[in-house]
């Protein structure tokens, strides 16, 4: 918990800079396979077409979102995790590195210029640099930050006056959710059938709530069951042509026991854990 200065470390143009002759020669360490090499390097060179709002497609950059990208950023940025462990960094400086491909945050107890010029020096020798404008350190216990899709924050609990970490999906990921619920759930799929629909509204959403089910996610979570329910009203009002607001007409118990739409968990993981070692 001493840890509350935060290096929130931003590397500038991640996917456009990292040289390809470095990356495969550390990918060579691990496989062996000259065909899978060739086969990761013409991935490599491999253009991404986008299609504009206007239609028309565009070829630009390289596969930063392709599924392989973040194991690739992980193998290239494991040097910067083994140079951590073999120089003690986290027993030295009291500094945490959290990583998961290329986005990464520092717990520090103190000392931050000294582990960020650290960072800086490792980072050079692999011809990658910091992103200067969105790299910042920051103090969590007044200002909160954002990693991987959460936002973190030192708060005061109201009833022990402890200070704990408040760990809770962030406002991006919430509106990005809502937002595909809302486009699966728009008129454009109203032929599609019932069953058809909420199996993809159950891959979706359940795929989100197995990320973020961690933390102090009740609220949010709750929040995500009412905004689902109400999506899956209005789409099942239009598909019948009903006026009514349809809470009547389609119940939970219809759209959970007769529809089988996924029931969104709005119970924090430890507050169950903690209930159960109660009991006990």
């Amino acid at each position: 918990m001493g840890k509350t200065q935060v290096i929130d470390a931003d590397i500038s143009k991640y996917f456009d800079t990292i040289p390809h002759d470095k990356l495969l020669a550390l990918v060579a360490k691990r496989i062996v396979d000259k065909n899978i090499l060739r086969l990761i390097k013409l991935w490599l060179k491999a253009p991404v077409v986008e299609e504009g709002r206007d239609g028309k497609k565009r070829t630009e950059g390289n596969p930063q979102g392709g599924v392989i990208s973040p194991l690739l950023a992980n193998i290239y940025l494991h040097v910067l995790d083994r140079i951590w462990k073999v120089r003690k960094v986290e027993e030295r400086f009291k500094a945490r590195l959290i990583r998961y491909a290329d986005d990464f945050v520092v717990l520090c107890q103190g000392q931050t210029e000294r582990v960020l010029k650290g960072i800086k020096a490792v980072l050079r020798g692999l011809e990658l640099s910091l992103n200067e404008d969105k790299t910042r350190v920051i103090d969590a216990k007044k200002q909160r930050f954002h990693f991987l899709g959460f936002t973190l924050e030192v708060k005061k609990n109201p009833r022990t006056g402890r200070m704990f970490p408040l760990i809770t999906p962030s406002k991006e990921a919430m509106a990005k959710i809502k937002a595909e619920i809302k486009a699966l759930t728009c008129r454009n799929n109203l032929k599609l059938p019932k069953e058809v629909l909420i199996g993809k509204l159950n891959a979706l959403v359940r795929g989100w709530v197995g990320y973020f089910y961690y933390g102090n996610c009740s609220r949010d979570l709750t929040r995500l069951k009412e905004f689902l329910d109400e999506r899956v009203r209005i789409y099942l009002r239009r598909k019948h042509v009903k006026k009514s607001r349809g809470y009547k007409v389609y119940p939970y118990r219809y759209l959970y026991d007769n529809l089988k739409l996924y029931k969104i968990p709005t119970t924090a993981p430890w507050t169950q854990t903690a209930k159960a070692s109660g009991r006990r």
